[in-house]
């Protein structure tokens, strides 16, 4: 703290073996500490904080708008001087003439009240002598002779100790941490893990297999739909699926953005006793709107990817001459060529292959997907062209129970 002259403290100042003279009408704002230094405060001068003094005289005349204490040092506070709040005094001489707005008790030392001082709080003298002249007034308890033993380090001023210079210490350099580096994966771990990727992608590729194939079974007239979108506007059915994608990005970065308000607005609930319900209630709505976003889009990939592996299903049987092919197997065909294909890339390279694949092929079957409301409806083509049958007409008819859910709707003619 003694480093410098003055010590700037959050709220005021300190000084170091320097005196402090305020001019007259200056404004002091913060606390004021002096150390081995003198203070004078002329009249209209004003400190607005805490004085605190030491090995040092104080000559106030102004105004100290907080509490002043004295230590080893003379204080004269002159008819003008004022003290808003407490005064302590220790190991010195007090001259006061103007007025404490709070308690006054200086010790080890004698204090003078002259006829203009006025005490609005207690006055309690220890150890020391009080002289006091008539007019002088004391508001408070006034205990002018209280007595302790004598303390022989208190017979003249102190001074501060001198401190001895400190050895430079070495500082020990302290090394530097090492990053540790990671052990190489042996070859024997690179197959394991290779084996292991191959296996579960292998696994998913075959369930996946299974949920297309469910899907025809169930829903023939949808998966029908969707792959006559996708062979009648494949290029608008590839856009709206990319556009999809972007959307549901958008949509679901809401949904959590509401989600994160949601929860906010529960916790300010929840810290009432009254409204617990309401706020749990909320906590739980706002996890359901991450839901439907998620729900949706898989379905739609998952029923656009089986639209797509209908029609890859139906080139490749063309190609291989392969004659009448039921729905259901063209079906099963695509499948078992474009989930493979999926199942090597994600095995390969995951982040730079397998996903830019799936997010092409699905794409133009999730457009699809859109374009019939989930092949609830027929693909409508543009204005203006002509309105063509894709399904080849060696096609077998729909199941029975598809049929019936067919009943009372108008029959599209075969081109």
């Amino acid at each position: 703290m003694a480093d410098e002259p003055v010590l700037t403290i959050e709220d005021g100042q300190i000084f170091v073996d320097e005196d402090v003279t305020l001019e007259p009408g200056e404004t002091f704002d913060g606390d004021l500490g002096i150390f081995e230094g003198n203070l004078t405060l002329p009249a209209n001068s004003v400190v607005r904080g805490d004085v605190f003094l030491t090995n040092g005289d104080a000559e106030i005349a102004g105004r100290i708008e907080g509490d002043l204490a004295v230590i080893s040092g003379r204080l004269v506070l002159s008819e003008e001087g004022r003290v808003e709040g407490d005064l302590f005094g220790m190991a010195g001489e007090a001259e006061i003439a103007g007025r404490v707005g709070g308690d006054a008790s200086w010790m080890f030392g004698d204090a003078e009240l002259l006829s203009s001082a006025v005490v609005e709080g207690d006055l309690m003298v220890v150890s020391g002598d009080l002289e006091r002249d008539a007019g002088a007034r004391i508001l408070g308890e006034e205990l002018p002779d209280v007595r302790l033993p004598e303390l022989p380090w208190l017979s003249e001023r102190p001074s501060l100790p001198e401190v001895r210079e400190m050895p430079q210490l070495e500082v020990p350099q302290v090394p530097t941490p090492q990053r540790p580096t990671w052990q190489q994966p042996t070859v024997g771990r690179r197959v394991a893990n290779f084996v292991g990727r191959a296996v579960a992608t292998g696994l998913m590729g075959l369930l996946f297999v299974g949920l297309g194939l469910l899907i025809v079974l169930i829903w023939p007239r949808a998966t029908q739909r969707v792959s006559e979108c996708i062979t009648l506007l494949p290029l608008q059915s590839f856009g709206l699926g990319l556009l999809t994608f972007l959307l549901a990005a958008v949509v679901e970065s809401l949904a959590m953005v509401l989600m994160i308000l949601l929860i906010l607005v529960a916790a300010a609930l929840i810290s009432t006793v009254i409204l617990i319900p309401i706020g749990l209630l909320l906590i739980l709505l706002s996890v359901l709107l991450l839901l439907p976003v998620p729900l949706a889009l898989a379905g739609g990939i998952v029923l656009g990817w089986v639209g797509v592996a209908e029609v890859v299903g139906r080139k490749v049987a063309q190609l291989l001459r392969a004659g009448k092919v039921s729905l259901m197997g063209a079906v099963f065909i695509g499948l078992l060529v474009t989930v493979p294909v999926a199942a090597v890339l994600w095995v390969l390279k995951p982040v730079c292959c397998a996903w830019p694949f799936i997010i092409l092929l699905t794409s133009l079957g999730l457009g699809a997907v859109f374009h019939t409301r989930f092949g609830r409806q027929a693909c409508q083509p543009p204005a203006g062209a002509t309105k063509t049958q894709v399904v080849p007409a060696d096609a077998e008819p729909l199941p029975a129970d598809a049929m019936d859910e067919e009943v009372g709707q108008p029959d599209e003619p075969p081109a």
